[in-house]
């Protein structure tokens, strides 16, 4: 985003709920009404929006990265819903349990399950909003938990998998790529980097990031050798007048291409995904130093209890002490 831009995101974001929220009250039910008995996603989404902005408990502060995810989990459960014969009014008690059920019988994590609940109880506190129903067949429905530990979720990729994936990628795929497996880049935060937020020059050159969860909040992030120079090498193509250093804006496109990477390269993506590429970075940090805050600080972590999953990804295929004994 240009300055102005950022400026004006939380006022549009304000402007948009507002809009909702200020209609009469029967015009505002007549709404929620009208887009779930069409299955009008969209709709669905600007009311739960405005809900989430003028009634949740982040208001206008919510970041982008939470209404995206919550967007993408009210279109999942909309998108089930009618296939499954569920009226999304006039639930049955039975039908949040079947959705949970459903999101975990299609192999999903527990994580992401989680997200998609969260989601769709949000819906649902937006249309009691709207006084459209009083529906809450979410109340009571809770996701499996994750019997495995933190370590076992989502490694990292090898040193030797970065560079299979690097030699398959474009200029641009490859400063994806190394913003994220040796700077330690969030998926969220790789499209919202601008130009001007580089310090190549720098006696330390590093990247200016938004911080997780914070709005207005920037960090820096020191880059190494080879994302300097992959970085230098693509600014000549980025298209003028752009301010953003990739031209992808959304984290769907970005998971896009690193699973057409790994296709392309033999790369495991399943388990790890997009994010399995900071682990790396962190991962990597804490073998080459053995110093814990050398990885909390590169990955920007508020609490070093983040950061203690990295030993663990370290001390993998490790032989045991006692090995040799």
């Amino acid at each position: 985003m240009t300055g102005l831009e950022i400026v004006l995101a939380p006022v549009s974001l304000v402007a948009r709920a507002e809009r909702i929220a200020r209609l009469e009250p029967e015009d505002l039910r007549k709404r929620a009404i009208v887009a779930c008995r069409d299955a009008d996603i969209q709709a669905l989404w600007e009311i739960t929006e405005a809900y989430l902005v003028t009634r949740g408990r982040k208001g206008a502060k919510v970041s982008p990265r939470t209404l995206e995810t919550y967007q993408d989990s009210v279109g999942q459960f909309v998108s089930w819903a009618g296939p499954a014969g569920v009226q999304v009014l006039r639930p049955r008690a039975s039908e949040g349990f079947a959705y949970v059920r459903h999101l975990e019988s299609a192999g999903l994590r527990p994580s992401t399950v989680q997200v998609r609940l969260s989601g769709a109880r949000a819906l649902y506190a937006a249309l009691r909003w709207t006084d459209a129903t009083e529906a809450n067949p979410f109340a009571d429905v809770r996701a499996a938990r994750d019997p495995r530990a933190a370590h076992e979720k989502r490694g990292p990729y090898s040193s030797r998998e970065v560079d299979a994936l690097l030699a398959k990628a474009d200029p641009q795929e490859r400063v994806m790529l190394l913003l994220a497996a040796d700077c330690g880049l969030r998926n969220s935060e790789l499209t919202t980097i601008q130009v001007g937020d580089l310090r190549l020059d720098d006696e330390h050159p590093h990247v200016m990031v938004r911080g997780k969860g914070r709005a207005g909040y920037r960090e820096a992030a020191p880059l190494s050798l080879r994302t300097e120079q992959a970085i230098r090498a693509w600014l000549p193509h980025v298209p003028a007048g752009q301010p953003y250093l990739l031209t992808w804006r959304n984290r769907i496109t970005v998971r896009r291409h690193v699973v057409k990477l790994c296709e392309l390269a033999g790369v495991r993506y399943a388990g790890r995904e997009v994010h399995g590429l900071r682990h790396t970075a962190g991962t990597r940090t804490y073998l080459e130093t053995g110093d814990i805050l050398e990885a909390k600080d590169l990955l920007r972590h508020r609490d070093i209890t983040s950061t203690q999953v990295y030993v663990q990804y370290a001390r993998r295929g490790k032989k045991a002490a006692n090995r040799d004994w």
